[in-house]
């Protein structure tokens, strides 16, 4: 009786042990599966990581933009060769035993293999109208000056917009004037062999070449065909993320600030193998710096002619220094009902002289005011003989506005979707002039990208991994 119960003390222990390595073996296991979607996780961030390090240096020196070039040099972007570099780097982390040189190759308790890889989105700079660009940019500007610096910088360009504006100056047109004059005085049958007045109008050509060409024009031509504006561009899944604001009106003047600090214009020096009035092809977009510059002189010289007109045309001293001369003229002609007319027109005259004067004097570097006054008029009336000799720098960097100052105005007012495109065109001018970049792309310029990884787990379990990154936000 003594060994009837010998043996359920070994029964016993067989039942516990069973059940005690059922418990540690499902532990085992559910560690491992932990450890491996660990791993997973880690292996996903880490390539995210890794190819958003990739980013184009030029663009980050030049321009302080982050974009990853999905072309790498190649000069065709693509999200292929962007997912090729994520599942490289994937395959580092997952397989320790990788391009490794061991005679013992080391343990791998995970088992991990990447089945696939897909990009499920993508931001390229050109998205959105240019807006994923226009962000970066505009947070360039804040990091570089500071954000109060930058507002403050903003908000100076935004006091010359509401000067011009408040100046009336776009709603001045004198040669509305000058019509009705010269309809006038057809009329009354008025001739003179020698007509100051139909002199300067008859010359207006000849004086914007003048103007053009008192500093030097570049004759740099701009192939336009291949930039971003015309041509097809890549689409991506559009802006994600962030909240750098890109649509109110103190954006809209850092994104200009943002333009002035990295781009040149007429007035500047120029060391770039692209475009040297860069900002005026911002502007205008035409396929030559001298066509762009032209419009720029044209459109200014025409905002200072309506400035002068407005003031002259009121200035009673100025008017009655010409009435002798109109006096003399219209005896000689036999018509004194064209005297009041004439007086007017020839008024027209000198104010277009003194807007050759302000031009030549802003294109200089120098300063004129916005609204024309007596003690700022330079042009004498005898300068209307030889307008190009009359019409010379002062020497002075005055008061007023620059000729960058009106290209600022001109800015702000232009279509933001042209001014974006136009931007990334002169981005793409400078970066293809350097080493590795000759087909450089912005429409292949990557900001953002979500992505979803499936990994099996000792070749039985299916492991799903959804990462998104971006330049400008966490996720």
């Amino acid at each position: 009786m003594k060994y009837r119960f010998r043996g359920t003390i070994t029964v016993f222990l067989s039942l516990i042990l069973t059940l005690m390595l059922s418990v540690i073996l499902g532990m085992t296991e559910s560690a491992a599966y932990a450890a491996s979607r660990m791993k997973c996780e880690l292996a996903t961030d880490m390539s995210l990581e890794s190819v958003f390090a990739e980013y184009n240096r030029e663009l980050l020196n030049r321009y302080d933009l982050y974009f990853i070039d999905t072309s790498y040099g190649s000069g065709t972007p693509s999200l292929d060769a962007l997912k090729e570099h994520m599942k490289d780097y994937i395959s580092y982390n997952i397989d320790p035993s990788k391009r490794t040189f061991s005679i013992v190759p080391p343990a791998d308790l995970t088992s991990l293999n990447l089945d696939s890889l897909d990009i499920v989105e993508a931001s390229y700079a050109s998205d959105a109208a240019g807006r994923v660009f226009k962000r970066q940019a505009i947070q360039a500007f804040e990091d570089l000056h500071g954000i109060s610096a930058a507002k403050a910088l903003a908000g100076k360009t935004g006091s010359l917009v509401e000067s011009y504006k408040k100046s009336g100056i776009e709603d001045r047109h004198p040669d509305e004037k000058r019509k009705e004059l010269e309809a006038e005085l057809n009329d009354i049958d008025y001739r003179i062999p020698e007509n100051p007045a139909a002199n300067v109008f008859d010359d207006r050509e000849g004086l914007v070449l003048f103007i053009m060409g008192t500093k030097g024009v570049s004759e740099k031509s701009l192939d336009t065909s291949s930039l971003i504006s015309h041509r097809s561009i890549k689409k991506g899944t559009g802006i994600h993320g962030g909240n750098v604001d890109t649509e109110s009106a103190l954006s809209e003047l850092m994104f200009d600030e943002y333009l002035f600090d990295k781009c040149t214009s007429y007035t500047d020096e120029h060391t770039d193998k692209g475009a040297d009035y860069e900002l005026e092809y911002i502007l205008y977009g035409k396929g030559s710096d001298k066509a762009n510059l032209r419009e720029a002189v044209t459109r200014l010289m025409l905002l200072r002619y309506g400035a002068c007109a407005a003031f002259i045309l009121t200035d009673q001293a100025r008017k009655e220094t010409i009435e002798p001369i109109v006096e003399l003229i219209c005896d000689f002609c036999l018509n004194p009902e064209a005297a009041e007319p004439l007086t007017y027109l020839i008024l027209l005259a000198w104010a277009y002289g003194e807007s050759v004067s302000d031009m030549v004097r802003l294109l200089a570097g120098e300063r004129v005011p916005l609204v024309k006054t007596d003690a700022d008029w330079k042009m004498p009336l005898t300068g209307l003989i030889s307008i190009r000799s009359s019409a010379k720098p002062t020497g002075q960097t005055g008061t007023g506005f620059s000729y960058e100052d009106y290209l600022r105005v001109f800015m702000y007012l232009e279509n933001k979707t042209d001014k974006c495109m136009r931007a990334m065109d002169i981005i793409e001018m400078n970066l293809r002039n350097t080493a590795g970049n000759s087909h450089f792309r912005m429409d292949g310029c990557v900001e953002y990208v979500s992505v979803s990884a499936v990994m099996s787990f000792k070749r039985k379990l299916k492991l799903t991994i959804d990462r998104k990154m971006s330049y400008l936000s966490d996720f």
